[in-house]
C-alpha cells in the first residue's frame, strides 16, 4: 500500500466519523453543524468567521475531528450551544419600539 492509499483511508475514516456526527439529531435539528464555506449558516445565520470567533471566545462548543498526526480535520459546532448563546443575547429591541 502506498502513502496516498493510507492518506485516502485516513481521510475516509475522518469523513465517516464526521458524517456520523452530522447525522445525529436533537428532534428536528442536527446536534452538530459545519461552518459554511460562504454566506450564513442555515440554522443560526452566523458566518464562518463569526462561528470561529465565538468558539475562540469560549461562547459556543466545537470539536475538531481528525486522526492523530493529521494536519487538517473537520471542525463541527454544537448547534444547541449556538442557539443557547443567541438566547442569552436578549431581545435585540431598542428603546422606543
Amino acid at each position: 500500500m502506498n502513502t496516498s492509499d493510507t492518506s485516502n483511508d485516513r481521510r475516509r475514516r475522518v469523513g465517516d466519523r464526521a458524517c456520523q456526527l452530522l447525522t445525529d439529531r436533537d428532534g428536528a435539528l442536527p446536534v452538530w453543524i459545519r461552518a459554511p464555506k460562504y454566506g450564513p449558516e442555515y440554522f443560526s445565520g452566523f458566518s464562518r468567521s463569526k462561528l470561529y470567533e465565538l468558539y475562540s471566545q469560549g461562547k459556543i462548543d466545537s470539536r475538531s475531528i481528525r486522526e492523530p498526526g493529521q494536519v487538517k480535520g473537520t471542525r463541527l459546532f454544537n448547534l444547541r450551544s449556538i442557539l443557547d448563546f443567541i438566547e442569552t443575547c436578549g431581545t435585540g429591541k431598542t428603546e422606543g419600539e
